[in-house]
């Protein structure tokens, strides 16, 4: 027999997790159905939409990411330690991106006028003429793949829900990916 444990959380009436007999935790059905869910739906959405603009523009999310955050910036340019900070990437990922962004024409980097030790990455009239090809496909596909799926009701309450997690968060994001 499970014994229930009670969370404290602000907007539950219900314990999300029960503890069986052998002390180990489970999520309760509607939890699990909510929770790994959500996993599930952004690993199959993340994996499909990244095969898609790979295979079409040799570009995965993260490097699309990078690109439409130097399209929006000032002057299409950003510190790295920026572009990293902003993404959620790690230095050393944004720079390998970059690096292959480089190699490609798509953006040039260059030392900050400011601070010697400061890396600056730009995007080149060819990066932003794949941006605008990318962006397209990926908004597409996330139509498609994602809101298509749901109706106007089911998109505000996840707007809500997720609102509620990442306050301002599409605000914030200055690459509409």
């Amino acid at each position: 027999m499970a014994e229930k444990t009670t969370t404290t959380q602000s907007h539950s009436c219900t314990s999300a997790y029960e503890i069986d007999a052998e002390g180990l935790s489970h999520w309760t059905e509607t939890h699990a159905d909510a929770w790994i869910g959500l996993l599930e739906t952004h690993k199959q959405l993340t994996r499909a939409l990244d095969a898609e603009l790979t295979s079409q523009h040799g570009l995965g999310l993260s490097a699309l990411e990078l690109l439409a955050r130097l399209a929006a910036a000032e002057d299409r340019q950003l510190n790295l330690t920026a572009l990293a900070g902003a993404s959620g990437l790690s230095l050393s990922r944004v720079s390998r991106i970059i690096d292959v962004l480089e190699v490609r024409q798509l953006v040039a980097r260059h030392a900050c006028p400011s601070d010697a030790r400061a890396v600056h990455a730009q995007l080149t009239d060819a990066g932003l003429a794949l941006v605008v090809k990318a962006q397209s496909t990926h908004f597409a596909s996330v139509q498609a793949a994602f809101f298509d799926q749901l109706d106007d009701e089911e998109i505000a309450t996840l707007a809500r829900v997720f609102g509620r997690f990442a306050p301002r968060a599409a605000g914030q994001c200055d690459a509409t990916g």
